[in-house]
């Protein structure tokens, strides 16, 4: 149950990796790696809700936590992607104190939320007792609010303020589309650094924690000079070319 919550009460960045593949064969492989959780991304991956489902029961009995980002506004199901035992819920867009109240409401038991209960797949996967799930719950999984336009920066210390809300997740490419008015991305640029930078401050003062993406093994080290708890690393056919192009690379005849 705790086992993401032990990760980021540690004293290094929690890398993750970042998924929008279905077949859960390879997301057993993805687990397997030196990865120290998985996140199965909904929003502009290719996961569905079955295909969510289906990764979280072949991801979880391999030890690494898994957390969800669901699709935007689809805050009922962050409820079933809990009871299907992710330890953690990222939610884009959440651009108002309104919009992390109804995440809250969804995704949190009382007296913090109105979660409702439903834990015979939870309990069974992650070998609890539903009496202790749902005791422990709300402090054991992390509930995240994406913080990508201008409007989510203006509102970010409020957003934090919010219980249960338990940090803020970067999304540094947004971020960046949303202040300069361009829709290519400039992930980490100049016209938003100051923004991130800020970002694992007001949530350390806060006592939560900030998550952001990174595209790179550079954008990794940045994120991790810059304080961040926890870091996605780009996506799967990043990890697929890189590591067979770092396999081909070794052959003397190519």
């Amino acid at each position: 149950m705790d086992r993401l919550k032990k990760l980021m009460d540690g004293d290094q960045m929690v890398i993750s990796g970042w998924s929008g593949m279905q077949d859960p064969l390879y997301l057993t492989e993805l687990a397997n790696t030196k990865l120290d959780a998985v996140t199965l991304d909904m929003q502009h991956g290719m996961q569905s809700e079955n295909s969510v489902i289906r990764g979280i029961a072949a991801i979880v009995p391999l030890g690494k936590p898994v957390i969800v980002r669901i699709p935007v506004g689809r805050f009922d199901f962050a409820s079933r992607a809990l009871d299907a035992g992710a330890h953690g819920i990222i939610a884009p867009m959440i651009n108002t104190v309104e919009d992390a109240k109804q995440l809250v409401s969804f995704s949190k038991y009382l007296p913090t939320g109105d979660r409702s209960y439903g834990v015979t797949q939870v309990a069974g996967l992650l070998g609890a007792v539903p009496a202790d799930y749902v005791t422990n719950a709300n402090q054991n999984t992390f509930v995240l609010a994406m913080i990508e336009t201008a409007q989510a920066v203006k509102n970010m210390g409020a957003i934090l303020d919010l219980d249960g809300i338990d940090g803020i997740f970067c999304g540094p490419g947004d971020l960046s589309i949303s202040i300069r008015g361009n829709v290519i991305p400039d992930a980490y640029g100049p016209d938003t650094i100051e923004i991130v930078k800020s970002m694992p401050i007001e949530a350390k003062k806060r006592g939560k924690k900030a998550y952001t993406w990174c595209g790179s093994a550079q954008q990794l080290e940045l994120a991790n000079e810059l304080g961040f708890d926890y870091a996605a690393l780009a996506n799967d056919p990043f990890y697929l070319k890189n590591g067979v192009n770092a396999t081909l690379d070794q052959l003397s005849f190519r």
